[in-house]
Parts: C-alpha cells; sequence; structure tokens
C-alpha cells in the first residue's frame, strides 16, 4: 500500500514545479521510498533538511536525465557514521553530568543528598476543604498530591478522604490521593410549575432530561404546567422522563338558538351542547314559560360549561283550559280517553302540562311545588295529577311506562344556581329553575329551596325543580 505523502513533502514539492512533476511522475515504490526517507527524520530540523534535499535531488537537471532514461533517482546516503558520532557524543556528556554530580567530592555530596533523602515532614489535615485549598496546603508542606473524583452528597470540589491520612509523618515529596466530591449523582430537577409547557421542555432539554406532557382539564391559561414528576429539587440521571401535567385549553362551542322553546327543552338543547342555563322571569306576552330572549345570541362561541342568560316569559296569572289525555292501565292492555279539565273552584288543574309549565303558573300564584314521580302511560315529564299539600302544589309527574333507574337526589339547597345545575346534571338529572322573591340579599342567587327533596330515589332523566333566590322579587 502506498504511502501517504507528508503534508511538509507536499507543500515544499508544490514550491518547485520541476520537483514536483518529476516526483509524481516516479513509480509507486519510488515515491514511497522518497516519502519513508523523510519519515526517518527523528527531529524537526533534520526533517526539514531531508525535505528540501528531496526537493532539491528531484529539481536539479541529473534527475531530469535520470527520468529520461527511465532510471531511479538516486536516494542520499543514510549517514549512519553521523548519527553513531552524535550518539557517543550524547552518552559522553551524560557520563560527565553524572560525573559532576555524584562523585565530584563525594563526601560533600554523599552527606547532602543523605540530608535531602532523610527530611521528613507531616501530612496536614485537608479533608472537608476544597481541593485548590488542599493542594495549597500539600505544597506547603512539600507535598505533592493525585486526584480521584467520584459523586457525593457533599459539594463539588470538596476533599472527602486524604491517604495518607492526617497526622503522619512522611519523607518531603510524598505524594498525598486525594478523593473529591464531584457533587451528587444526575441532575438537580428545576422547578417547571407555573412555566409555559414550551419552556419547560426546553429547560429539561438543556439539563438531558425528556419532557413528556399530559394533558389535564383546568381553569388556569392552556399549556400552563400545572404538575411536575420527579419533584423539584430531586435529582435524576440525564435521558430520565418527567412527567408535566400541563393545562388543556377548554373546547369553545356555539350557542344554540333556543327562543320561543318552553323553558326546559332550551335547558335540555344548551345541556347537550355542553352549556348551562341561568333562567330569569320576566313579564311577557307570550306564553308563561317561553323562552322570549337569551344572552349570549345563538352563534356566539363560548367556553364549555359557561352559562347562557334564558329570559323567561312569566304567567300572566290567565285562567285556561286544558285539554290532556289521560291513559288506564288494564291487564296489560293501555286504554287513552280524552278529557277536558277546567279550572276548578278551589284551584288550578295542571294534569296534562309539562312539569316545567306547570311549575311556572304555580309560581306566579306565589307557590312552590312538591314533585313525586310515578310510572304512568302518559309521556314522561307530563303532569298526571295535582293536589294542595299546605301551602304547597302536589304534582304527581310521569315517569313513563318504563321508568329508568332511580338514583339518590343530591342536595343542592344554599349552592348558586349554576353550581347546583351542574351538580344536578352531573348526577343524571335535568333542571327547571324558578326565580323566586327573598327578602335576605344573602340568599341572592342561592337555591333556597328544591324538588323532590334531597336523598329521595327518583328516576334518571327526570327533572328536580329548584328555587333560586332574588333579593329583587322578581
Amino acid at each position: 500500500m502506498a504511502r501517504p505523502v507528508p503534508a511538509d513533502l507536499e507543500d515544499a514539492l508544490a514550491a518547485t514545479p520541476a520537483a514536483r512533476d518529476r516526483f509524481w511522475a516516479l513509480a509507486p515504490e519510488q515515491k514511497d521510498a522518497w516519502v519513508a526517507y523523510v519519515e526517518r527524520a527523528r527531529f524537526p530540523r533534520a526533517r526539514r533538511r531531508r525535505v528540501a534535499e528531496t526537493v532539491r535531488r528531484l529539481a536539479g537537471p541529473r534527475a531530469a536525465a535520470v527520468q529520461e532514461r527511465g532510471d531511479v533517482v538516486a536516494l542520499p546516503r543514510e549517514d549512519w557514521a553521523m548519527w553513531l558520532a552524535g550518539l557517543a557524543l550524547l552518552a559522553g556528556l551524560a557520563a560527565f553530568l553524572v560525573w559532576l554530580t555524584v562523585f565530584r567530592n563525594g563526601n560533600d555530596q554523599t552527606a547532602s543528598a543523605v540530608v535531602v533523602s532523610s527530611a521528613k515532614t507531616t501530612v496536614p489535615k485537608v479533608t472537608g476543604i476544597r481541593y485548590q485549598a488542599a493542594q495549597f496546603q500539600l505544597k506547603e508542606a512539600k507535598l505533592t498530591s493525585s486526584l480521584t473524583q467520584t459523586n457525593s452528597g457533599k459539594p463539588k470540589g470538596i476533599v472527602l478522604k486524604q491517604v495518607p491520612l492526617n497526622g503522619k509523618t512522611v519523607q518531603q515529596g510524598t505524594r498525598v490521593a486525594l478523593v473529591v466530591s464531584k457533587g451528587p449523582a444526575g441532575v438537580a430537577m428545576p422547578d417547571l410549575v407555573g412555566l409555559a409547557a414550551a419552556d419547560a421542555a426546553r429547560a429539561l432539554r438543556e439539563r438531558k432530561l425528556v419532557a413528556t406532557l399530559e394533558q389535564t382539564p383546568s381553569t388556569e391559561a392552556p399549556g400552563t404546567v400545572l404538575a411536575q414528576d420527579p419533584k423539584p429539587g430531586k435529582r435524576a440521571k440525564p435521558g430520565t422522563r418527567v412527567t408535566l401535567q400541563v393545562a388543556k385549553g377548554q373546547a369553545s362551542v356555539a350557542v344554540p338558538d333556543v327562543t320561543g322553546q318552553t323553558q326546559q327543552d332550551a335547558q335540555n338543547a344548551l345541556r347537550q351542547a355542553g352549556l348551562g342555563a341561568k333562567a330569569v322571569q320576566v313579564p311577557s306576552s307570550q306564553p308563561s314559560g317561553t323562552v322570549v330572549a337569551q344572552n349570549p345570541s345563538a352563534g356566539t362561541k363560548l367556553a364549555r360549561g359557561s352559562s347562557v342568560r334564558l329570559n323567561v316569559a312569566s304567567s300572566r296569572g290567565q285562567t285556561t283550559t286544558t285539554t290532556a289525555t289521560a291513559g288506564t292501565t288494564t291487564s296489560g292492555a293501555t286504554t287513552t280517553a280524552a278529557r277536558t279539565t277546567t279550572t276548578p273552584a278551589g284551584g288550578n288543574d295542571y294534569t296534562g302540562l309539562r312539569l316545567a309549565d306547570a311549575v311556572q303558573r304555580i309560581a306566579s300564584g306565589r307557590q312552590q311545588v312538591i314533585v313525586q314521580y310515578v310510572t304512568s302511560s302518559q309521556p314522561a315529564g307530563v303532569v298526571v295529577a295535582n293536589s294542595r299539600a299546605g301551602s304547597k302544589e302536589r304534582l304527581q309527574v310521569s315517569a313513563g311506562a318504563k321508568p329508568k333507574p332511580s338514583q339518590n337526589v343530591p342536595d343542592t339547597t344554599g349552592e348558586d344556581a349554576q353550581t347546583a345545575q351542574q351538580d344536578l346534571q352531573s348526577a343524571g338529572f335535568s333542571v327547571v329553575q324558578v326565580s323566586w322573591p327573598v327578602s335576605d340579599s344573602s340568599s341572592d342567587g342561592m337555591v333556597v329551596y328544591q324538588s323532590p327533596a334531597a336523598g329521595g330515589q327518583v328516576p334518571q332523566g327526570s327533572a328536580i325543580v329548584i328555587y333560586v333566590g332574588s333579593a329583587s322579587g322578581g
């Protein structure tokens, strides 16, 4: 395999075109011989001489004639005699120096050597101090040191151990082995809580740690780090995965158009869209219980879980005639008969009305209701019977022919309207909300009464009536 041409030889040949052309025209074995000739030089000065000699010989007219004949351009002879003479001179010089330092004035030098070899010193205590300070103290005691580093709970650079131990008497120049702390293993975990996820991930990358993000619902700004594992201050090896819990942005939803619907239907539509409802009774010429306005308007984008205000027409106190159907079940067969109910002398008949409509009418007369769900062939949510119960109106409401499984009703009294609605909906119920006048301003906006009462067993999906205090009387 051809030897590579060293850079210094190549630069010298490039400076003399004739030598360069003749060199590259040589046979491969001849080029290798010239390269070997240059590389056999042991010292920089000798190498420079050989490079110059190579260029001179290849650039000369004799080399041109030899090249034309096809002969080998002869290498300079190795002057081994000169090398031998040089080595002999160096050996003689070394022998002279040995004689000068050892044998001249033998008695005096021997005595001096004995004094140096027997000089003693005491090893100082250097554990617990910084390595630089330990080196200085050992130097002052005419001692040297060696360094070994290891991970430790001690701060970086603190001497953990020394050999020989302090107090030992040793010869001057003795090497003291020092074990020095590299600090705790791994890297310290930064405090990332409150940072943006991108900034937290960057801080971890700078420490050669890996970020793993987990989206978590939160009211914090989307992308904010809520928690981390491992905790701040812990130490971890490079490559460790750090779990960051990051606030998840709440999806926005479009507000549906519920104007013209009954309060119950409007609330159901908003709930299906992922929104809450706040119903407010307002005077209106429209039928009682009808949503006459909403805020925000239809199409507005809101965060999921936000509340929409519903202006619901209050009762005009009119006496009405209602036509409804009632079903009777006999031997597994259901017969349906039509009946017409009018306002009885002692009060109103709410049978056939939807629960929300009946409740709003009763509330206009400053009465609350007691709701009882019963199995009936009537559609679920329709009042099938009513009667007075003291100052309240008892309503028997259809749960359908095959009611859903029953569930405990949560207690929402004392909660604000939105929280109560969320609690009831989370438990699997729908909500009928009624504004109820209160004289105590602390009850404004709070649930003052609910029916069915807390703890009752009610079929899932049934409506729970809540009365929300209104200090303004409306």
